[in-house]
């Protein structure tokens, strides 16, 4: 018999490879190819423009080095951009490059539909207790 840890981890891997169907893929294929930390990375320059690229490493846990990497990708590809702090004048934070925008609504519409294939398989009230859970375990996961 298989431990709850091991059917909740399971359970978990099954929602994701089963999250997008051949249409999706078809429709977001500009987000499949990218690595949950990219698409982190992306959200945080939209949404955080006083956060300094240390801000960015010590929030998802990234060697300098790592982050470095990452940035310099995601702006060769015009998704973020690095300009001069104002908090900081002799730092660097991100903003949104030309493509940012266009990625995030892609993102967005993504997150909806799959978030609705999810929410559709619960009546209301399972829809509440998972959501519910899934705040909880995520609280939990960021702590970690």
């Amino acid at each position: 018999m298989r431990s709850a840890e091991f059917r909740a981890a399971q359970l978990w891997h099954e929602v994701l490879l089963n999250s997008a169907t051949a249409e999706m893929v078809k429709k977001y294929g500009a987000l499949m190819k990218r690595r949950p930390v990219e698409i982190r990375i992306i959200g945080l320059a939209a949404s955080t423009p006083d956060w300094l690229l240390r801000d960015y490493g010590a929030a998802l846990h990234l060697p300098k080095s790592t982050l470095t990497s990452l940035v310099d990708r995601l702006e060769k590809e015009g998704l973020v951009r690095r300009v001069l702090s104002p908090r900081d004048r002799r730092s660097y934070g991100l903003e949104l490059g030309p493509q940012g925008p266009e990625f995030l609504q892609l993102y967005t519409a993504y997150q909806k539909e799959t978030g609705g294939r999810i929410l559709a398989a619960l009546d209301a009230a399972e829809q509440r207790q998972l959501l519910a859970l899934l705040e909880k375990v995520a609280a939990a996961m960021e702590g970690a």
